[in-house]
């Protein structure tokens, strides 16, 4: 974790991704609907968070809380954009609809098991599982390349990822750890019918905006991340030099074509199951 060492407006010198929250110059945290103006605010306000960002974004504005808890926004430098370390947040307590307390829920639930809906928003850093769950990559969307990502994962959160999105895909780790995943089939329907009715009101208004939108799928947790953040390294480049394994196995590989063995499309295909902004 790189935190330790940064003071409130640093330069933040790896990535920014994380769960989306808003700020404003009266110190109200929020977490906004998707392309939206419906608002969910944060109680309790991390009152001395907002105070930092304000010293260095005078009106507030957008956040990013990454999987390790560390708060980044974005500041225009010249024609682009630098990503600044505002602090840490360990982000707990309820996001609530304005002026209808009584509809506030959780925003990191507890006591939830592999396969429950999430009954919270559906937000956190972004990663990509490959066909097969072999390979798992954070996907830089300013470039569009895939970071490999470096840190071990757990291997009863990679049977159960694979399990639920057996063609690859993506999922979400959120400030809390949690690792939370969207699915369009589920293996237990009457749990699905069972737990969707006892979801909070405003989650299951989500899910059906994200259904109108075309987003037929559900919210489900997986489990939890031990080790944060998760590290990436830089994608491949066609100028690197192939080491005397890889270059084995490709030469393998060319020998091999003709024979009955076919590549199945899948296996280069990830599904564009969690738009960024609906």
């Amino acid at each position: 974790m790189t935190s330790h060492t940064l003071s409130p407006g640093d330069e933040w010198p790896e990535y920014y991704r994380g769960f989306r929250l808003h700020t404003n110059p009266d110190g109200d945290v929020w977490w906004q609907v998707y392309q939206g103006t419906d608002r969910l605010y944060l109680d309790p306000t991390p009152e001395s968070l907002v105070e930092d960002l304000l010293k260095i974004k005078r009106l507030g504005g957008r956040v990013r809380v990454t999987e390790s808890g560390d708060v980044l926004t974005q500041e225009e430098d010249g024609d682009s954009y630098k990503t600044t370390w505002v602090g840490t947040l360990d982000l707990q307590g309820e996001l609530v609809p304005k002026d209808a307390e009584t509809f506030a829920f959780d925003v990191s639930p507890s006591g939830l098991s592999m396969g429950d809906l999430w009954p919270s928003v559906y937000d956190g850093s972004k990663f990509s599982l490959g066909a097969g769950g072999e390979r798992v990559w954070w996907q830089n969307p300013e470039t569009g390349k895939r970071h490999p990502v470096e840190t071990e994962i757990s291997g009863d959160i990679l049977a159960a990822l694979r399990s639920y999105k057996p063609n690859g895909g993506s999922f979400r780790v959120t400030p809390s750890n949690e690792v939370i995943t969207l699915v369009n089939a589920h293996p237990a329907p009457e749990q699905v019918r069972s737990q969707f009715g006892d979801l909070p009101r405003v989650v299951r208004n989500v899910i059906k905006l994200r259904k109108e939108r075309g987003v037929e799928m559900l919210p489900v947790y997986i489990g939890e991340i031990e080790e944060t953040p998760l590290e990436v390294s830089e994608p491949p480049s066609l100028t690197d030099s192939l080491s005397v394994d890889e270059r084995e196995e490709l030469e393998s590989w060319a020998a091999s074509l003709g024979t009955t063995s076919k590549t199945d499309s899948k296996d280069h295909t990830v599904y564009s199951d969690d738009p960024e902004d609906w």
